[in-house]
C-alpha cells in the first residue's frame, strides 16, 4: 500500500514541451541499478508498467446526480453537457481566492522549474516566492487573510473548499508486482548481513569511545534492554516513531530537537487492493474492494484505469481502478478508497468490518447493484495512523520548519544521521526518501574521510539528472 503512481514527465496546456521530472528519475535510476546487480534473477527484478492516471469516463457522482443509465455522468459529460451542472451558489470574492491559489500552486513556470531542478525551485521560492514576500514564511491563511486583507469568512471558504493541488504529470509509472520489489531487490546483498524484527526504543551517544548504543526488547513485557554498539547509527525511521525515543545522555542542537518532536504528520486511510495487487500511500487509509470481474471496464463507456472518479459522499476521497491487466478476465480489484487528513484519522476509530461495509456501500451507490452482486468479500483495508512501525503517513511540515530544519539535517551530531523523506526538500514520495538516503550516505563517508566515494555517490545517483 505504498506509493502507487511515479510521474515521469508533465505537459502543460498550450504548450509543447513535454519536461521530465528529474527527482523522479532516482526511483528509476535505483530499480536500473538493482536489477544489473540481481542479473535477471525473477524474484528480484524490478519492472515497471505504464500507469493510468485519467479516463475521460471516470464517474462524477455528486448531489446524488445520474442519468438514465443509472450511472452517475461522466467527467467528459459533466465538462460538455450544462444540464449536468450542478448550481453552486458562491461567493465570488471567495471564487477570486480560489483563482489566487491555483495561480500559485499550479504555476506552470514554478513546476516546470522543480521537475526540472526541485532543489533550485525549492530555494527560489522559499527566498523569492509569493511576490518576494518568501515562501515558507506565510501559511494560506495568513497570506490572504493578514496580507491580501480578505475577510474571515472568505477565507475559510476557500481553503476549506477544495484540492489545489492534485498529482502534475501527464507519463506515469508504477511497480510490476507491487512496491515491495523494490526493497525485495537488495536481499540478496544485504539481507545476510540485516537485523530484521527488531524495535530500536533507545539510542545514546558514548563520548567515550564516540560510538552510539542502540537498545531493544526482545518482547514489550521484557524489564531489561538488549544494547549493540556502532561506530555511527543512519535513523530513516520517521520522526512520528523517533520521538518516542529515549536519548539518555545524549544531547542535541535545540533546532534537531524540536525537528524530532515537532514535525506535524499526514494521517490517510484506504480500503484497498489486496496483497496481489500494486497500491498508492499519507494518516491515510486505504480500502480496496475485489470484484468477481472488471465490470467497469464494460460500461457502454468503459473505464480503463485511473483515479477520474469522484463523489462527495463523506470519507471516501479517490477512486482507483487498476491500470495492469486491462480487459482481462477474472477478478479485478477497485482501490476503493483513499482519504487523508482529518478523515484519515477518524477512520481508524472504526472497527474494521463497519468501515469496510461503508466503503461497499458508497460504490453500490455509485457504481449500482453490480457492485454488490460481484463483489467476493475479499478486502483489505492500510491505516497508517495504526501502522506499529509508521504511526502516521507522510511529513507536513508547517510554516518555516522547511527553512528551519532543512540545513540541521545535514548536520551529524552525536554520530547519529537522520535521514527518510521527512528530511527531504520535498515529501511522500520515494524519490524523496531516496534522495535524503544519498545524502546520508555522502555526509557519513565525508565523516570518514572519504571524499572520493561521496564524490562518486554523488556523481552517479545525482549529478547524473539534477544540479545543486
Amino acid at each position: 500500500m505504498g506509493p502507487m503512481r511515479f510521474p515521469e514527465s508533465i505537459q502543460y496546456a498550450g504548450s509543447n514541451e513535454t519536461i521530465p521530472i528529474n527527482d523522479m528519475k532516482l526511483t528509476f535510476q535505483l530499480a536500473e541499478v538493482m536489477n544489473q546487480l540481481n542479473k535477471g534473477q525473477p524474484n528480484y527484478t524490478v519492472n515497471f508498467i505504464p500507469w493510468i492516471q485519467n479516463s475521460p469516463n471516470g464517474l462524477y457522482y455528486f448531489s446524488g446526480l445520474k442519468g438514465t443509465d443509472g450511472l452517475p455522468p461522466t467527467a467528459t459529460e459533466i465538462k460538455n453537457n450544462p444540464k449536468f451542472a450542478i448550481a453552486i451558489s458562491a461567493d465570488p470574492i471567495v471564487g477570486n481566492i480560489t483563482d489566487q491559489i491555483s495561480q500559485i500552486a499550479c504555476d506552470p513556470k514554478i513546476m516546470a522549474a522543480a521537475a526540472k531542478n526541485v532543489f533550485t525551485a525549492y530555494k527560489a521560492f522559499l527566498n523569492t516566492g509569493l511576490g518576494g514576500l518568501g515562501g515558507d514564511d506565510w501559511s494560506e491563511f495568513g497570506y490572504f487573510h493578514n496580507h491580501l486583507k480578505y475577510s474571515l469568512n472568505a477565507t475559510d471558504q476557500a481553503l476549506n473548499g477544495g484540492d489545489f493541488g492534485g498529482y502534475g504529470g501527464n507519463s506515469f509509472w508504477e511497480f510490476m508486482f507491487g512496491l515491495s520489489q523494490l526493497p525485495n531487490s537488495f536481499y540478496p546483498h544485504v539481507g545476510p548481513f540485516t537485523t530484521f524484527g527488531r524495535s530500536i526504543e533507545r539510542a545514546e551517544f558514548l563520548p567515550n569511545s564516540s560510538q552510539v548504543q542502540l537498545s531493544w526488547k526482545n518482547n514489550y513485557t521484557d524489564t531489561a534492554f538488549q544494547n549493540e554498539v556502532y561506530d555511527y547509527a543512519m535513523i530513516s525511521a520517521p520522526f512520528s516513531k523517533v520521538r518516542s525515543w529515549r536519548f539518555p545522555n545524549t544531547k542535541f542542537n535545540p533546532t534537531l530537537k524540536n525537528a524530532i518532536t515537532a514535525m506535524p504528520y499526514d494521517a490517510v486511510c484506504k480500503v484497498r487492493r489486496l496483497p496481489f495487487a500494486y497500491e498508492p500511500s499519507g494518516s491515510l487509509y486505504k480500502v480496496a474492494l475485489q470484484f468477481s470481474t472488471r465490470f467497469w471496464e464494460h460500461y457502454r463507456q468503459p473505464i480503463y484505469g485511473s483515479c477520474s472518479t469522484a463523489t462527495d459522499i463523506p470519507g471516501i476521497g479517490s477512486i482507483c481502478y487498476p491500470s495492469y491487466k486491462i480487459n482481462s478476465t477474472g477478478p479485478g480489484v477497485m482501490q476503493a478508497s483513499y482519504t487523508s487528513a482529518d478523515f484519515g484519522i477518524r477512520f481508524a476509530s472504526w472497527p474494521e468490518h463497519e468501515h469496510v461495509q461503508y466503503v461497499l456501500n458508497a460504490m453500490i451507490e455509485i457504481h449500482g447493484e453490480v457492485a454488490r452482486e460481484q463483489y467476493t468479500g475479499k478486502y483489505s483495508r492500510k491505516c497508517w495512523a495504526l501502522d506499529p512501525l509508521e504511526s502516521a503517513s507522510w511529513a507536513s511540515p508547517s510554516i518555516g520548519m522547511h527553512k528551519l530544519y532543512i540545513p540541521t539535517y545535514f548536520e551529524t551530531e552525536n554520530n547519529m544521521i537522520f535521514i527518510g523523506e521527512h528530511t527531504s526538500y520535498t515529501h511522500a514520495w520515494i524519490a524523496s526518501a531516496l534522495e535524503s538516503g544519498i545524502r546520508g550516505s555522502v555526509q557519513l563517508l565525508l565523516e570518514l574521510g572519504l571524499v572520493d566515494e561521496a564524490k562518486a555517490i554523488t556523481e552517479k545517483f545525482m549529478a547524473r539528472w539534477i544540479s545543486v
